[in-house]
């Protein structure tokens, strides 16, 4: 069971709006750091911090209450000049704002949060005495340590949940849901814990739980099965602009209309009226009702367009976490926060983003001392920006350091067997910056707790890759690196170029496509063993679609697209052409064929597979110019 039984939709309301508060006062703390005097921002993050210890004191969640009620004194007395703001005392609460985001992950799990560490309290504590501040690692988000002892009394102040102007009185919501008088106190402290408790042997009291609700009969409930834990599910829901609702329902009721239209041309038409005047209306009704559908699908789409950010809101936290623990000063620009993208590709951008900032701080930036040397100013500057470029979004991160070194970059490559000697002499410049990708690369000579284990950017590749995204490389030594991530605006529909091999018809993501060409067998010349075509001034390598799929050839190809990857361009032989589509993909589920992406229906009604280009160019491969034009035996 939930320790929120009957209280769930309370819970999720409450960690939604916390969660936004929350990233909003990460960003002000990391605002404040350089402006302590902007009397704006400490009262913002006061009030951010009184709002959550509100709706969890609505909860009974009295950890968390404890926690921000000491961490909003704190911004008290900073407001009111009673105390200055250091970077050792901003540690202690940032540290403290990990330990609430550490809790609202036991909320997001149904159960009560134990009590925070006893350093972390202790270190507001001082911090709220005037004594001078020591930091206080939070918890790292992902262990479950037990609980330290909770303060002994008279140790944290005691906990006034007084409702502020414009804000609802938690209190007195609470005491009138279990018939109390509106004129309690706070819920004092917990009593203390025994060091040697453990987190499963504490059983707090369940929360919201009603005056007339007996207990469980001792015995019944000795402990709690994996299966019992009620999980609450996060970000199941979209805030949706209600123009946009509207737009979809006059849509949906234009539908309707056109429907109707249609039915009394069908009636018309099977009762035998099939004259010009007829058939010249219902040609009308079909366009009217295509364009109809489409304004529905982009209208549709829209109410999953959420701004990104959403998500840009938690890196200045890290950036500012990772150059103080790197002795760097770092100043992390954001651009482009309204730019609107699919919600699902806003959560799958996290991994990638991160990584990327993680290693700009620690690989891109010098210090200090280097920058100062170099005529730099001390203060790096990392850009993370999104637009919109047509139908896709361009994200860049870029940052003024010390760049990349193509050569260094091959022979590290070198070094860790990840190439041949053959291949490195070969590899141009912008093939040898994307080495960082290779699974295992990395220049760092010994592994730290940010980077030196050659995952991080492998990952990044990875996961922009399962978005139907590009990455790309571009770096000047000595003035910074800018990597530029291109995605479509959604994953729910999918602009394609229907190609055919044979009688088949296979689908190539538009984003990939440059342009359309002939291939002429006297064009073709082979290069080093490789078919290879002229293209203003540009030799381009000639890939056959059937051999990179293992389809039976029955005639030379006649037509090449032009396309364009993260690393290299080619052109892709096929046999002919069907034409541009929007479509929807599905997964193959049951079978996992090699360079498949999904599959898709045509007008038709046939079946249309959709290729991943990526996957299918990932291994290396050639074609000879007699093999290009060999026919099928």
């Amino acid at each position: 069971m939930s320790d929120f039984a009957g209280m769930e939709e309370l819970l999720q309301d409450f960690l939604t709006e916390a969660n936004e508060l929350l990233s909003d006062v990460d960003n002000k703390l990391v605002e404040l750091e350089k402006h302590p005097d902007d009397a704006r921002l400490l009262n913002d993050i006061f009030r951010g911090f009184h709002t959550i210890k509100g709706g969890a004191g609505f909860l009974s969640v009295e950890e968390l209450v404890r926690l921000c009620h000491l961490t909003e004194n704190l911004f008290d007395r900073l407001r009111n000049r009673e105390l200055g703001l250091s970077s050792e005392l901003m540690d202690v609460i940032l540290s403290a704002t990990m330990g609430v985001r550490e809790m609202f992950s036991y909320l997001e799990r149904g159960a009560l949060p134990p009590p925070a560490e006893q350093a972390m309290l202790d270190a507001l504590q001082n911090a709220l005495d005037g004594k001078a501040p020591v930091a206080a690692t939070a918890p790292e988000p992902e262990r479950q340590a037990a609980p330290s002892p909770a303060p002994a009394a008279g140790t944290v102040p005691a906990v006034q949940p007084a409702h502020m102007p414009g804000e609802p009185d938690w209190t007195r919501l609470y005491n009138g849901l279990l018939g109390r008088p509106d004129a309690v106190d706070a819920p004092p402290p917990a009593a203390a814990v025994p060091a040697t408790t453990t987190m499963h042997e504490v059983q707090p009291r369940s929360p919201g739980r009603r005056a007339g609700d007996q207990p469980e009969a001792e015995g019944v409930r000795a402990g709690r099965r994996e299966s019992d834990k009620v999980v609450v599910a996060q970000e199941t829901t979209i805030r949706i602009d209600t123009n946009r609702l509207d737009q979809v329902l006059n849509l949906s009721g234009e539908i309707g209309l056109a429907k109707n239209r249609l039915n009394c041309l069908r009636t018309d038409i099977l009762a035998g009226k099939t004259d010009g005047e007829t058939l010249r209306s219902l040609d009308e009704a079909v366009s009217h009702l295509d364009l109809l559908v489409s304004d529905l699908q982009n209208a549709v789409m829209k109410t999953r367009m959420q701004p990104i950010g959403r998500l840009f809101q938690k890196y200045p936290r890290v950036a500012r976490d990772m150059a103080r623990q790197l002795g760097k000063n770092v100043d992390l620009v954001l651009e482009g926060e309204d730019t609107e993208l699919d919600k699902t590709m806003i959560e799958e951008l996290g991994d990638p983003l991160i990584h990327l900032v993680r290693n700009a701080v620690d690989h891109g930036l010098e210090s200090p001392e280097e920058r100062r040397a170099a005529g730099k100013s001390e203060t790096a500057v990392v850009r993370l920006s999104a637009q919109q470029v047509g139908d896709h979004i361009r994200l860049e991160i870029s940052d003024d350091g010390r760049g990349m070194k193509p050569d260094v970059l091959r022979q590290k490559a070198l070094q860790k067997g990840l190439i041949d000697a053959e291949t490195a002499a070969n590899m141009d410049d912008r093939h040898a910056l994307h080495l960082v990708f290779m699974p295992g690369f990395s220049t760092k000579e010994q592994v730290s707790n940010f980077s030196g284990r050659g995952v991080g950017m492998d990952v990044v590749k990875t996961n922009i890759q399962k978005l139907n995204g590009r990455i790309d490389i571009k770096s000047v030594v000595g003035q910074g690196t800018t990597f530029t991530i291109s995605l479509p605006l959604t994953l729910a529909i999918l602009p394609v170029l229907v190609v055919k091999v044979g009688t088949q018809s296979f689908a190539v993501p538009l984003s990939l496509v440059r342009e359309i060409i002939n291939i002429n067998p006297a064009d073709v010349q082979e290069v080093s063993g490789r078919a290879t075509q002229l293209v203003r001034d540009e030799v381009l390598e000639i890939r056959s679609l059937a051999r990179l799929i293992n389809w039976q050839q029955e005639r030379p190809p006649a037509y090449g697209v032009l396309m364009q990857t993260a690393v290299t361009s080619f052109i892709l032989a096929v046999d002919g052409f069907v034409g541009r589509d929007d479509v929807v993909i599905k997964p193959l589920d049951d079978i996992k064929p090699k360079g498949i992406a999904g599959a898709t229906l045509s007008g038709d009604g046939s079946v249309v597979l959709v290729l991943d280009m990526e996957q299918l160019l990932s291994e290396p491969g050639r074609e000879t110019r007699s093999e290009l034009f060999e026919m099928a035996a």
